[in-house]
């Protein structure tokens, strides 16, 4: 294997990766962010060296909005607490053709 090989699969796996964990973040996102946070905390230890602290320190996840069906925030006008997005319901009619 010649080194333009190696730096090829190098490049392969890392988008795999990447795509790996953009589909997990997207499909599992309280899972991903929980690890996250279990990474980042484990890397800003005091006993770690200033460089892991400060990557600890970049990987710890941001705080959550707190957006979202169920908030009350009513601006995509789709939650179940908006009472004006409810669609009105009609009874079914059943006619009867002779």
């Amino acid at each position: 294997m010649n080194i333009y090989g190696f730096v090829q699969e190098v490049i392969i796996g890392a988008i795999v990766l990447f795509s790996a964990l953009y589909v997990l973040r997207k499909l599992m996102p309280k899972w991903m962010r929980a690890r996250q946070l279990a990474l980042a905390t484990m890397l800003s230890k005091p006993s770690r060296s200033f460089l892991l602290r400060s990557l600890g320190g970049f990987l710890m996840p941001g705080e959550s909005a707190g957006g979202g069906c169920g908030s009350g925030c009513s601006t995509c006008s789709t939650c179940a607490s908006n009472p004006e997005a409810e669609p009105e319901v009609k009874p079914l009619e059943f006619q009867r053709h002779i």
